[in-house]
């Protein structure tokens, strides 16, 4: 385990305690599961953490985060982050830094070492509304990004999207900095999970190539996760093979063993020494 994983590792069992004492559920996806199921622990190379709430006690979550959080952690969301274009948010401990290249000169943006805490929100059964779903979901997201990022867009070669960063920027100073955020989380606070056969990942680009069957996620498993335990989803195996194939037990080629496009990390010096 690096010393960022040590950190991170702290940081998760912050945000696990929380969920305890206030009966949240929870469960680790992506890589974080892959790397509790294959290394019982952190993927090597990883550098980060990932779980995810169900929708509906995803505020309740962020509440309890606000009042059991004590120095030198805090949260790090699009409700209290302006240049900061999703919809999950972070835990982050704010005396070390964790700075990633596209953040660089966005100063409200950097932050410390954190674990990333998703929603997961039912997605519509019927083909045709799923694809509404998809769409809006996407939408708001696009928006989402141009409302806080206004510069990055009209750098963009696209005549079309310079025209509607053009639009943007006029209607801007007459839209909250969070609206197409809060539209977005509306929309899943409408699906809540479990209440259809299907759910995903509401926050990616590649929502349709990660979309999952939601009894996948009906229960959970502790599983080993370095010197402590992190709660699965019982039935890891179906899910990890719809996320990284039939072979996913198989490390990778060294070349792809990479972390993240990060330009900053530091466990030693708070994010606003980069300011």
């Amino acid at each position: 385990m690096t010393e960022v994983q040590k950190v991170i590792l702290d940081i998760f069992k912050i945000t696990a305690d929380i969920c305890e004492r206030h009966q949240i559920p929870y469960f680790a996806i992506g890589g974080t599961c892959l790397g509790a199921v294959r290394h019982k622990g952190f993927i090597p190379w990883d550098d980060d953490l990932d779980i995810a709430i169900p929708i509906q006690f995803f505020d309740k979550f962020w509440e309890a985060a606000e009042k059991d959080l004590q120095p030198p952690y805090k949260t790090y969301t699009c409700n209290n982050v302006r240049t900061y274009d999703k919809i999950f948010g972070k835990i982050h401990n704010t005396e070390t830094a964790y700075i990633e290249k596209k953040e660089i000169g966005y100063y409200n943006a950097y932050k410390g070492i954190f674990v990333d805490i998703m929603p997961m929100s039912a997605m519509p059964d019927d083909a045709e509304e799923r694809e509404t779903f998809y769409t809006k979901v996407l939408d708001y997201k696009r928006l989402n990004y141009w409302r806080r990022f206004p510069f990055k867009v009209v750098k963009s070669k696209r005549k079309k999207t310079k025209l509607k960063w053009l639009l943007m920027r006029v209607a801007g100073p007459y839209i909250k900095v969070n609206y197409y955020s809060e539209k977005w989380l509306d929309l899943l606070r409408s699906k809540p999970f479990g209440s259809t056969s299907t759910t995903g990942y509401t926050w990616s680009k590649n929502i349709r190539r990660y979309t999952f069957p939601a009894e996948l996620f009906d229960k959970t498993i502790e599983l080993p996760f370095e010197d402590t335990t992190i709660r699965c989803p019982a039935r890891y195996d179906e899910y990890l093979t719809l996320q990284f194939g039939d072979d996913y037990m198989e490390l990778p080629p060294e070349e792809k063993r990479l972390p993240h496009h990060t330009e900053v990390v530091d466990i030693h010096n708070s994010y606003k020494k980069y300011i």
